[in-house]
Order: C-alpha cells, then structure tokens, then sequence
C-alpha cells in the first residue's frame, strides 16, 4: 500500500539519480547467469571443436541429401520430384526419432505426430522457399 514518502510507479520512486532503475543490476540474464550459473563446469576445449564439428556436418549432411537425385537424374524437373521424396522421407524418420529421443510419450501415435508434424514444418518452410523465389523471378 502507497504511504506518503514512499517511493510511487508514477513519480521518480523507482529511479536514481541517473534515471536508471535501481533494481535494474537485478534483473536481466546478465544478473541471472551471474546469480545462478556459478555451478556450471568450465568447458573442454576440445568439446567446444567437437560440438562446432557435429554441428557443422549435420548441416552439410542435411543440405547434402536432398542434392543427391540431382546428381542421378538428368531433367532437372524430375530430380525435383525425388529430390522432394526423398527429403520427405527423410524428414519423416527424422521426426519419429526426434520424438523417441526427446521422451515424447503416445505410443506410435505420438511417433506419427511427430513424424507428421516434423514434415510439415519442413514441407512447409520448403514451400516458402521456393514461392519467394518465383516471385523474385517475375
């Protein structure tokens, strides 16, 4: 309850002489990780390559496949097609194990939901993608 003398929301109650909040060191994620990341173990160098290594071929392997029917087939056209498949098919298994690693619980409708949810985000930014492209063409 607002007594008189006390400090207000509407007046400089809350404010130092700066004009900066003086709880304002308090909060924020700077204050956080300093309050509660004091247990955190220091790092191996080596993880850090490691961690940088995985992360790195994960998306050369990711970009990598859906390239590989283009390399088989001529037409462009229809590497398109396989190219599509094979990413969907890919992304359907990538969502199923997703869900079983993340502990995700429903039996194998919880995998199909999953793996369906998984090819629709990526279905769907692919579609993006290649709608901003014609219309960047146009």
């Amino acid at each position: 309850m607002y007594t008189a003398g006390s400090p207000s929301i509407h007046g400089h109650g809350g404010l130092e002489d700066g004009g900066s909040l003086k709880w304002s060191n308090d909060v924020g994620i700077t204050a956080f990780l300093l309050k509660f990341g004091e247990g955190m173990e220091e790092i191996p160098t080596r993880r850090l390559y490691a961690s940088a290594f995985t992360i790195g071929m994960g998306y050369f392997i990711g970009g990598l496949v859906p390239l590989i029917p283009y390399f088989f087939v001529t037409p462009a056209q229809t590497a398109l097609v396989y190219s599509s498949i094979v990413t969907g098919i890919i992304l359907l298994i990538f969502g199923a194990v997703k869900t079983h690693v993340t502990g995700a619980t429903g039996g194998w409708r919880g995998y199909m939901w999953g793996a369906v949810s998984m090819l629709a985000v990526g279905g769907g930014a692919a579609a993006a993608a290649f709608g901003i492209v014609k219309a960047l063409e146009t």
